[in-house]
């Protein structure tokens, strides 16, 4: 026997970083650590925007940091490594979870609107996990990054995803590069793919009662995700359990990726 199976989705980690944890899809996953044992720091340019997470954290004996930082600005990633680490100490588990979509067709799609959305979907999630990395996880020979990707890195749409699909395409392909690379060291790198999730990037579209029943008709499911199904999917990625599983994104989608 190689083991017990008792414990194999205890958190991998005692302290954990969320990028864009105060809303979407990051508040959602800051919550599930900070209610299954783990101490969360989360970074955003509104670190103040979330005080139930502060509460949170005081009703389950657990430490919470906001940290303001700009992910796409190498300066104040370094920053961010300091502040989480004199606030909390190294984080062996990261999320990247900050992102943006800016609503324009691919024909009117100016090169600074592009840049934005790459910069933050892309190359802020590169900053953040090569300081965690290097900081971190390569010398404690352990660590857990999770990336948010999208059903949009499979799927096209008739309209205004065109910097947005090809962002979270290179999240896909980012996240088997550092698993790859960093295998080595002990460090997993996976990412997860929801279907739309009613958060801040997209409740304009779900306003759109044409535009939801269509979609909702395409997820086999019937219903949209919840941050409830991404945060599970979050704590599987950075538990003791999954120490094996690598360079995997992880569909979270009610199926909508399966369907034609």
């Amino acid at each position: 026997m190689e083991g017990t199976m008792k414990d194999l989705f205890v958190p991998a980690g005692r302290v954990a970083l969320v990028t864009g944890g105060t809303s979407g899809l990051g508040h959602a996953i800051a919550e599930a650590f900070l209610q299954n044992g783990v101490d969360v720091a989360v970074c955003s340019r509104h670190p103040e925007s979330a005080p139930d997470l502060a509460e949170l954290a005081a009703a389950e004996g657990r430490r919470y940091l906001p940290v303001r930082c700009d992910i796409t600005d190498e300066a104040d990633v370094a920053a961010l490594g300091d502040a989480v680490e004199q606030g909390l100490g190294p984080a062996a588990l990261v999320v990247n979870s900050a992102g943006m979509n800016i609503l324009k067709p691919a024909e009117d799609y100016d090169a600074a609107s592009f840049r934005k959305v790459m910069d933050l979907n892309v190359t802020g999630m590169h900053l953040v996990s090569k300081m965690a990395a290097k900081r971190w996880m390569i010398p404690a020979h352990k660590g857990r990054i999770v990336n948010l990707s999208s059903a949009k890195a499979f799927l096209g749409t008739d309209r205004n995803y065109a910097a947005y699909c090809a962002s979270k395409g290179a999240v896909n392909m980012y996240t088997q590069q550092l698993a790859c690379e960093w295998a080595k060291f002990g460090i997993t790198v996976n990412a997860i793919a929801p279907t739309f999730v009613a958060t801040p990037i997209n409740a304009d579209l779900l306003k759109d009662d044409a535009f939801r029943s269509a979609l909702l008709r395409r997820i086999p499911m019937g219903r949209l995700g919840t941050g409830r199904d991404m945060a599970a999917a979050a704590l599987f990625f950075c538990s003791e359990g999954a120490s094996f599983v690598t360079g995997t994104t992880l569909k979270v989608d009610g199926g909508v990726t399966s369907m034609q």
